[in-house]
């Protein structure tokens, strides 16, 4: 079969691979769409030794020993291995399982979808719901499924106003489901250029950093009950604690490195504030989401794919979307 793969110096090899064959408990999928993500960069520039891709949705054509999906429903398939049996899983938290503690990741720990076929365990199916297309699957996966769990945990439903730091697909998907929730007030800061354009089409009020202090702007509005830093750098998470008002929220879901520092003047340390940190959701938000997508809840999300690009033409779907001038890029082994 037909597979994408990163080679290194942000080049990426067509190749023909072995068809996967599905072990015990597993499923066997033919890929719909899989999206690119800012996770996969490094890999991007440097090369991995099999294609990746981990947003994927695709459609059940056969089972493994012990499995039993519906063959030809369509379903996403979750990010990470998990044990099913912990404390931690039988709450549905997924995410914490306390046995599995590797995070095993599809694309990482075995091949993903930027092929024509892929295996997942049988248990990471999220199956799609009437109304809901393999497209808007991929969105419901890290660009709005990630950035939800992120918001429930720090009750953005109750906001008033909120600010996003960084708008990349990730940031612009907190934006959604910010207006999705219908938060009055939204700011969003980011260089100018293309994806800022996109917060404000959102519904978000712009900060261009080359031109304005988000602190400075946010300060004059009394600050934001919650801030989200999406961005992944440790100065965009010190202007979240810096901009929250008193009992105020930040939500950390941008990759931070392992080491920094941070400081936290003492107006910050006076706030009564909370740092909570989120990093993908558990699986037993998926069919809360899916419903919500059925039902119209999910604003402007044919905003969110910009591009889609046939599987043979990765090399200039990555290109496109690491350029920072697209919000996600889907590829496909299929014709569109």
């Amino acid at each position: 079969m037909k597979s994408a793969r990163f080679i290194g110096s942000k080049k990426v090899a067509i190749e023909d691979v072995p068809a996967p064959t599905p072990g015990k408990g597993e499923v066997l999928l033919e890929v719909d769409y899989c999206g690119l993500c800012g996770s996969e960069r490094p890999q991007y520039e440097e090369g991995y030794h099999q294609h990746q891709g981990h947003e994927l949705v695709g459609t059940v054509i056969a089972n493994g020993p012990g499995a039993n999906a519906r063959i030809g429903a369509k379903a996403a398939v979750y990010l990470t291995r998990f044990c099913g049996k912990c404390e931690m899983c039988q709450q549905g938290l997924t995410t914490l399982c306390t046995t599995i503690t590797s995070k095993e990741n599809i694309g990482w720990a075995w091949p993903g979808g930027f092929a024509e076929q892929v295996v997942a365990p049988e248990e990471n199916l999220m199956y799609l719901e009437p109304g809901v297309d393999a497209k808007m699957g991929v969105l419901l996966l890290d660009t709005l499924g990630t950035p939800f769990h992120g918001l429930r945990a720090v009750n953005a439903a109750e906001a008033k106003a909120a600010f996003v730091a960084g708008c990349g697909a990730v940031g612009l998907g907190v934006i959604c489901v910010l207006k999705s929730l219908g938060i009055p007030k939204v700011y969003a800061s980011d260089r100018p250029g293309f994806r800022l354009n996109e917060a404000e089409k959102f519904g978000a009020i712009p900060i261009d950093i080359t031109k304005e202090d988000p602190v400075a702007v946010l300060d004059a509005i009394g600050g934001v009950d919650v801030a989200v830093e999406a961005a992944g750098i440790p100065p965009t998470l010190q202007t979240c604690i810096r901009v929250v008002k008193g009992n105020g929220r930040v939500l950390a879901l941008g990759e931070q490195p392992e080491t920094f520092e941070l400081t936290v003047d003492l107006t910050s340390r006076l706030k009564d504030l909370s740092i909570h940190r989120t990093w993908y959701f558990p699986l037993s938000e998926w069919k809360e989401n899916v419903k919500l997508a059925s039902s119209g809840f999910f604003k402007q999300t044919d905003r969110l794919v910009t591009h889609v690009f046939p599987l043979e033409k990765m090399q200039e779907a990555a290109d496109v979307f690491y350029s920072g001038q697209a919000v996600k890029v889907l590829v496909t082994p299929k014709a569109d």
